[in-house]
């Protein structure tokens, strides 16, 4: 019988991360109205309580009664969005961050790993993998396809599956929802749909006028990435409409106020 043998380098790969995934372990801090107990967490979606285990005795509490929940950050995801966002090794930023979003359900970092897992699959041309990673997340928290952590990355993976009748709906609760940063990153979002489409002068004019200049007149904050990419991709559109002294007065904004912006940079 032929035998064949794996490289020592993959047998060490593989190894390694099978041991980071045995020990990955949510912790943290569980808070009531009677006290605290911190510990090993679990969140039992079916029973709706966090399950918490000292090492002594481990207890429940339904999230009823849980006024927060701390959760420690896991060590391993700041070098998996760091990969992703250099678009570097992200076939072990992939594996790392699906680990992440298994093992922390419902414990606040699910989501943000989910957002960066979404991205990666997007670098690779994976929308539809973007798309059910996020859904995943969805099913236990609807209120995450349309605000929060993840929200932006999932309407991103919509748009580049094609999926607009539920990308519009979503980002119509966004908007709705009364939460500004939600809005701010729909409208641009609804911009970005439109263009999708094509770059002719009736998409660029529709993108401005639903999408990005809403943005720059109701949302205009500084700090807000969203505000900083209505600049970005409002000047786009303008070129694209062949007004270059609109688009420049857009990026002179954004260079004047929006200086550390990643969309200043580029």
């Amino acid at each position: 019988m032929k035998r064949f043998t794996l490289p020592l380098c993959v047998l060490i790969t593989s190894f390694c991360a099978g041991m980071a995934a045995a020990a990955l372990q949510p912790t943290g801090t569980v808070y009531t109205g009677t006290g605290q107990m911190r510990g090993n967490l679990r969140w039992l979606n079916s029973a709706k309580e966090y399950r918490v285990s000292d090492g002594k005795r481990e207890a429940s509490f339904k999230a009823d009664d849980v006024e927060r929940v701390e959760v420690d950050r896991p060590a391993a995801l700041a070098q998996a969005i760091k990969r992703v966002q250099t678009n570097q090794g992200l076939a072990a930023a992939i594996a790392s961050l699906e680990e992440v979003v298994k093992a922390y359900g419902h414990l606040t970092y699910d989501l943000e790993a989910a957002r960066w897992l979404a991205a990666a699959y997007l670098q690779q041309g994976n929308a539809a993998k973007a798309v059910s990673t996020c859904e995943t997340i969805i099913r236990d928290n609807p209120e995450a396809a349309y605000k929060g952590e993840m929200a932006v990355s999932y309407w991103e993976a919509l748009i580049k599956d094609g999926k607009a009748s539920k990308l519009n709906l979503l980002l119509d609760k966004a908007i709705a929802s009364g939460d500004s940063e939600a809005a701010a990153s729909a409208l641009v979002k609804r911009g970005d749909a439109i263009m999708a489409r094509g770059s002719s002068r009736a998409n660029c004019e529709e993108a401005l006028r639903e999408g990005y200049l809403r943005v720059i007149l109701l949302y205009a904050d500084p700090q807000s990435d969203a505000y900083a990419e209505a600049l970005y991709k409002g000047a786009k559109a303008f070129d694209g409409m062949s007004q270059g002294s609109r688009a420049n007065k857009l990026r002179e904004t954004l260079k004047r106020d929006c200086a550390s912006s990643v969309w200043a940079r580029k």
